[in-house]
């Protein structure tokens, strides 16, 4: 993998913001800020699912902004107006940003832990509605993962009939744009969108709250590899709109050699947003691909790659 990499004529060296990491383990974060430095990453947003911020020392936090994970279980055990008064927990502990995670794969959790059905719950269903308040009201920026790859509906989501369609989820969403016009908010994964950039363009168009991180390097290498003239039109026009960000998880991946599972996810970002290489294999599996996966390097402008990188996520954190 290395000897595939080094060669690759990368022209982006400014500072990166990388906007979207989970932390499980402080240790781990810790030592992964000593990995960071060969690619200039100067902050980073990590989402906890504890409040273990305070754990770290006063330097380490000036590396870092801080979310806090609103669980599934949360919502479930208790009853709305008990969650909304979660977030104004997390943001009297100091958290500026609140993090939902709503894959179709949340229904076989309901259905495991909880012993009950979830249906056709959406996110814009109105048991919701009391949390998008509390945080629109707070201020608060809204993280939200709010669907999955396509090739997951293909493989994974089946039968339909117990998952439903990603456009049901996506148009689920729009509704909760449409509702919460001044409520901040950042979509996970590209909005879940990289198969669907005219979808996501227009959202760009008509929700000028709405902004998108970049992060899964395998997602977003395997749809903008296989798309790229629509995919390098499309980061010219919003780059203002895109954050860069990894999804790198730092305490669930003991199982895979570090630092290989940082540098292996920084490479494929740097060979396929800086680079023209063609047809370079992806340096770690893609089973959602067959592990077919190939970059085809978008070779974007210096100044789409400075905003994406970095001015982007400052202004959109600005202040935090």
């Amino acid at each position: 993998m290395e000897n595939d990499f080094k060669d690759l004529a990368i022209k982006y060296t400014g500072p990166k913001f990388d906007a979207h990491t989970h932390v499980w383990d402080l240790k781990l974060a810790e030592e992964h800020l000593t990995y960071v430095e060969d690619f200039n990453i100067k902050k980073s947003l990590a989402i906890l699912d504890e409040d273990i911020a305070q754990n770290l020392s006063p330097e380490l936090k000036e590396r870092f902004i801080f979310a806090r994970f609103l669980r599934s279980k949360t919502l479930l055990k208790g009853n709305a107006k008990d969650s909304a008064n979660m977030v104004q927990e997390y943001y009297n502990q100091g958290y500026p940003i609140i993090k939902f995670w709503f894959g179709p794969r949340w229904i076989d959790y309901v259905d495991e832990e909880f012993k009950k059905k979830a249906g056709k719950l959406r996110l814009s269903n109105p048991i919701f509605d009391p949390i998008y308040s509390k945080i629109e009201e707070l201020g608060l920026i809204f993280l939200v993962h709010n669907s999955d790859p396509d090739t997951y509906y293909e493989r994974v989501y089946q039968p339909e009939s117990k998952y439903g369609t990603k456009k049901e989820h996506l148009d689920s969403f729009e509704e909760v744009l449409k509702k919460y016009p001044k409520m901040k908010i950042l979509g996970a994964h590209f909005g879940a969108q990289p198969e669907h950039l005219d979808n996501l363009a227009r959202w760009f168009d008509t929700y000028p709250n709405y902004y998108v991180d970049a992060s899964s390097a395998r997602w977003m290498a395997r749809e903008f590899s296989q798309n790229r003239e629509e995919s390098i039109t499309f980061f010219k026009k919003y780059s203002d709109r895109i954050l860069w960000g990894t999804d790198l998880s730092f305490g669930s991946q003991r199982h895979i050699e570090i630092p290989e599972y940082y540098f292996t996810r920084y490479l494929t970002y740097q060979a396929l947003l800086e680079t023209k290489v063609k047809n370079l294999a992806l340096p770690f599996p893609d089973p959602e691909n067959d592990n077919k996966t190939v970059i085809n390097g978008l070779d974007l402008p210096m100044d789409v790659l400075e905003n994406i990188y970095w001015k982007t996520a400052e202004k959109f954190f600005h202040g935090l």
